[in-house]
């Protein structure tokens, strides 16, 4: 390999490392309007999945578990945010959420994908696999 090539893998990865360490460590809860806005413009160039849900939602708590699993999977590769319909109904009305739980795969602000209901892990990681970049 030149030294030209291997400079230009080293750019290539400098370039990739702040992406890397910028990454949520964990599902993020939004309680704010505001703070999706935020999330949304800061990791512009990734997908952001979205599970929007509510305590008093049965499927939602045993979809949690899913989301989580994707989460510990994907967590390289998109941003996974929780949203309360109860307490930001604003969000969930921009979206046209209408039954919960459901998922939504956004980038830029604009819906890629949005599915209702509770779906398995393998369904979930299918759809993502679709959308990994």
């Amino acid at each position: 390999m030149c030294e030209e090539e291997m400079e230009k893998i080293r750019i290539k990865k400098e370039d990739m490392l702040p992406k890397l360490q910028r990454m949520p460590g964990k599902i993020v809860e939004i309680d704010y309007d505001h703070d999706l806005n935020v999330l949304v413009k800061e990791y512009h160039e990734k997908i952001v999945v979205i599970d929007f849900w509510a305590n008093w939602c049965i499927p939602c708590k045993s979809y949690a578990q899913i989301f989580k699993k994707a989460f510990k999977e994907y967590s390289d590769d998109f941003v996974f945010i929780k949203v309360n319909v109860d307490k930001t109904p604003n969000i969930a009305q921009y979206y046209g959420i209408t039954s919960i739980p459901t998922t939504a795969l956004i980038k830029e602000g604009e819906i890629l994908r949005k599915f209702v209901g509770v779906v398995d892990y393998e369904v979930l990681k299918q759809i993502l696999e679709r959308f990994r970049q």
